[in-house]
C-alpha cells in the first residue's frame, strides 16, 4: 500500500500464472462447483485452487472482476485456462482489462501487458514484430 493504493508484485502473480499455464486450469484435484441453496441461492464448493489469494485479489480490485462471492466463486465461474484469456479479452464490464486499468496505476498496467504476453504469446510476438517493422520502414525512409 502506497498513498492509499494496492502496489502489486509482478513476480508473485506472474508466478502464480506461470502455474495455472502448467496446469491449464485454476483448480487443484477437485472441479470447483456450486451446489444450490434452497431455489434461488448457490454457492460455491470449497476446495484448493492453483489461483492465488493474492492473483484473485488482483482480478477482483483492478482487473475488472466482482468477487464472485469468494475465490472458490470465482474459479468456479472461471475454471480453466481458456476461461481465464476469455476474461483478459473481455472482463466483466465488456473491456479487454488491460483497456479497463486507468494510465495512472503503472504496476497494474505493467502485470497486465506481462500477463497478456504469457496467455497470448503468439499475439504479442506479432504485434512486437509489427511495431518493428514501422521502425525499420520509418528509419529507412530517414537514410534515404
Amino acid at each position: 500500500m502506497f498513498d492509499g493504493n494496492t502496489v502489486w508484485s509482478l513476480n508473485r502473480i506472474i508466478g502464480n500464472l506461470k502455474r495455472i499455464i502448467e496446469h491449464g486450469v485454476l483448480y487443484d484435484k477437485k472441479r470447483p462447483r456450486f451446489i444450490p441453496i434452497g431455489s434461488m441461492l448457490r454457492m460455491p464448493t470449497v476446495g484448493n485452487t492453483i489461483l492465488s489469494d493474492y492473483f484473485y485479489n488482483f482480478l477482483t480490485g483492478d482487473c475488472g472482476s466482482i468477487a464472485h462471492y469468494n475465490i472458490q466463486g470465482w474459479v468456479a465461474h472461471y475454471p480453466t485456462l481458456e476461461d481465464l484469456k476469455e476474461f483478459f479479452k473481455k472482463n466483466e464490464y465488456g473491456h479487454r482489462v488491460r483497456d479497463h486499468i486507468p494510465a495512472w496505476k503503472t504496476d497494474a498496467l505493467r502485470i497486465v501487458e506481462a500477463i497478456e504476453a504469457n496467455l497470448f504469446p503468439f499475439e504479442t510476438f506479432m504485434k512486437s514484430q509489427e511495431k518493428e517493422s514501422v521502425a525499420v520502414q520509418s528509419w529507412r525512409r530517414r537514410q534515404v
